[in-house]
């Protein structure tokens, strides 16, 4: 398996969140895989309530570089809940979530379209490499035990 680095690029606190109006964070970044680029990645958790509200991993996958455009590229999201047996990740519809509507991506995956396929694989070794190198989420991960 091909090595996954990870270049963090910007977080952003929000005062009071617009689907639960709690303070929230986001922090977001690059992945590279062997040095390519492979996807740029969107976690967002309410702080403090992660045991409850759990967080969300939003990743846009597909062609990158100077030629490639947002109709190379489509968005996965992925749901982290903490459960009786640890962490567990679920794929869900990114078409809800706001990074259906980011401007590099050209088109926002259901969970029925991603379940079952290569692309899942690919979406949960990404947020797995997230999960272990972001030490930004840590507070998240560190909240939640």
């Amino acid at each position: 398996m091909a090595e996954i680095t990870l270049e963090p690029t910007g977080s952003s606190d929000f005062e009071r969140c617009e689907c639960c109006g709690e303070r929230s964070r986001t922090v977001w970044g690059l992945a590279r895989r062997d040095g390519n680029a492979d996807a740029a990645y969107f976690v967002h958790w309410t702080l403090g309530k992660v045991a409850d509200d759990g967080a969300h991993f939003d990743l846009i996958l597909g062609r990158w570089g100077e030629e490639a455009t947002p109709a190379d590229r489509y968005a996965v999201s992925l749901e982290y809940r903490r459960t009786d047996r640890g962490p567990a990740f679920m794929v869900i519809d990114a078409t809800t979530r706001p990074i259906a509507h980011n401007e590099l991506v050209g088109r926002a995956l259901r969970r029925d379209e991603v379940l079952g396929t290569a692309l899942a694989t690919h979406a949960f070794e990404l947020v797995d490499a997230i999960w272990l190198k972001d030490r930004r989420i840590g507070e998240m991960i560190r909240d939640d035990v």
